[in-house]
C-alpha cells in the first residue's frame, strides 16, 4: 500500500512537465513573431521622426534662400544659403544635401488676402524660392537606412519634402515725426527757446533745417530704406506720412520712391515748430495703408519718433486701429528722451518689434535691417 501511494504522488510532476513542454514551443512559435512587430513599430517611429527632421531641413532651408535672395537678388547666393542651412540639419542620421535641381525660384501670386498662392516656376519676376529635400536613390544623400531592416522588406526608404517660401507683396506706410524737436541733434537735449547747436545764430523755425539734426537722420535713414526697398526682387509700395501736433498724408502708396524723398525735402527747406501727436500720426499712416491698399498686400506701418508725446494723444489707441486693419507696426524710438516705454507697447499691440537708436549710424541700421526682415511667408 505504500508503495502504490509513492507511485501515485509520484505521477503528478509529470503532468507539470507536459504542461511546460506545450508553453515551450508556443513561445518559440511566438517570439519571432513579437520581434517581428517590435521591428516595425520602431520602424514607423524613425519613419516619423525622418518626416519631421526633412520637414524641419526644408524649412530652414527655403527660409535661408529666400532671405539670401531678398538682400542680393542672386539666385546663385540664395542657392548657396539653401545649402548651407539644409546641411545642418540632419536627416536619417546624416546631413541633409541638396543639388541644384532641387531649388527652384518662381513667381507667386494670389488674388486676394484669402486665397492660396499660386506657383509659376522659372518666371520672368521672381519673388519665390521652392525648395525640395530629398533621402532617395537620386538624391546626394541618398535613401534613408531604416535601423531595424526586416528580410521581406527594402532596407532603405524614400523620403522627401517640398517648402516654399514666398517673399510677400507689402503696402507699406512710413509714419516719421517732424516735430520741432526733430531740429536738435540726437545727442544734444531739445530745449525751448535755445536754438540747435547747428544752426546759424540768426536760425528760426522756417528755415532750412540744420546739419546735423535729428530730422537729417531720419531722412537719410529713410534713403537707406527705399534704396532697400528699389533692389528688392518683391513689389513693395510705400506710403508717408509725417505728424507734428497735425498729420498729413504726403503721399499715398506708390512705387515710385522719389515721390516719397520729394515729400520729405520740402520739409528739409522748410522745418517748422510743433508738439508731438504720436496717435495723429499712426491714424493718418492706417488711412493711407487702407485707403489705397492693394487687396493681396500685406500691410505694414513704421512709426519714428523722437520724443514724447505731448499733445494728450493716445499712441496705444492708435496702435489698436492700426491692429483692427491687420496692419504690422515697427516702432522706432530716436534719441535717448524718446519714450520708448510708451513704443514698446505700441509694437506689442501692432504684432511688430520696437527699435531704438541713439545715433544717427544706429537709425541707418534699424532701417535697414527693417527693409531686410520683412515678412516672408512659407506657402507650402
Amino acid at each position: 500500500m505504500m508503495k502504490a501511494n509513492r507511485i501515485g504522488f509520484a505521477s503528478k510532476p509529470r503532468t507539470r512537465d507536459c504542461r511546460a513542454g506545450v508553453i515551450i514551443p508556443l513561445f518559440a512559435i511566438m517570439l519571432p513573431v513579437v520581434l517581428i512587430l517590435a521591428a516595425f513599430a520602431i520602424n514607423i517611429a524613425y519613419l516619423q521622426l525622418n518626416r519631421t527632421e526633412i520637414t524641419i531641413a526644408a524649412d530652414a532651408a527655403s527660409r535661408a534662400a529666400s532671405r539670401e535672395f531678398l538682400k542680393t537678388n542672386s539666385q546663385t547666393s540664395a542657392i548657396a544659403a539653401a545649402r548651407t542651412a539644409a546641411n545642418r540639419n540632419m536627416v536619417g542620421g546624416s546631413p541633409l544635401l541638396l543639388s541644384d535641381t532641387d531649388i527652384v525660384f518662381g513667381e507667386s501670386s494670389r488674388d486676394d488676402l484669402k486665397s492660396r498662392y499660386s506657383f509659376s516656376a522659372n518666371g520672368r519676376n521672381p519673388n519665390a524660392v521652392e525648395v525640395t529635400a530629398r533621402r532617395d536613390s537620386g538624391s546626394l544623400s541618398g535613401p534613408v537606412t531604416l535601423p531595424l531592416p526586416l528580410f521581406f522588406s527594402s532596407p532603405t526608404i524614400n523620403a522627401s519634402q517640398t517648402s516654399r517660401v514666398n517673399q510677400i507683396e507689402l503696402d507699406i506706410s512710413l509714419v516719421i515725426d517732424r516735430s520741432g524737436s526733430m531740429a536738435y541733434a540726437s545727442n544734444e537735449p531739445a530745449v525751448y527757446p535755445p536754438i540747435p547747436k547747428a544752426a546759424p545764430k540768426d536760425w528760426a523755425f522756417g528755415d532750412v533745417a540744420p546739419n546735423p539734426s535729428r530730422w537729417l537722420d531720419a531722412v537719410a535713414a529713410v534713403e537707406v530704406f527705399l534704396t532697400e526697398m528699389d533692389n528688392s526682387p518683391a513689389d513693395e509700395w510705400i506710403a508717408l506720412t509725417t505728424y507734428n501736433h497735425e498729420s498729413i498724408l504726403d503721399q499715398k502708396l506708390t512705387k515710385h520712391y522719389k515721390k516719397i524723398t520729394a515729400a520729405l525735402d520740402s520739409y528739409t527747406k522748410r522745418f517748422d515748430l510743433g508738439s508731438t501727436n504720436i496717435e495723429g500720426g499712426i491714424n493718418r499712416g492706417v488711412e493711407a495703408s487702407i485707403t489705397h491698399s492693394r487687396l493681396f498686400a500685406a500691410k505694414v506701418m513704421i512709426v519714428l519718433t523722437d520724443g514724447i508725446d505731448n499733445a494728450k494723444s493716445d499712441p496705444i489707441g492708435g496702435a489698436k486701429l492700426a491692429t483692427a486693419h491687420d496692419i504690422m507696426i515697427f516702432a522706432i524710438t530716436f534719441s535717448d528722451e524718446a519714450d520708448q516705454a510708451t513704443m514698446k507697447q505700441v509694437a506689442a499691440v501692432g504684432h511688430g518689434k520696437h527699435y531704438h537708436a541713439s545715433n544717427a549710424s544706429d537709425l541707418k541700421q534699424i532701417f535697414q535691417d527693417i527693409a531686410r526682415q520683412l515678412p516672408i511667408l512659407i506657402s507650402r
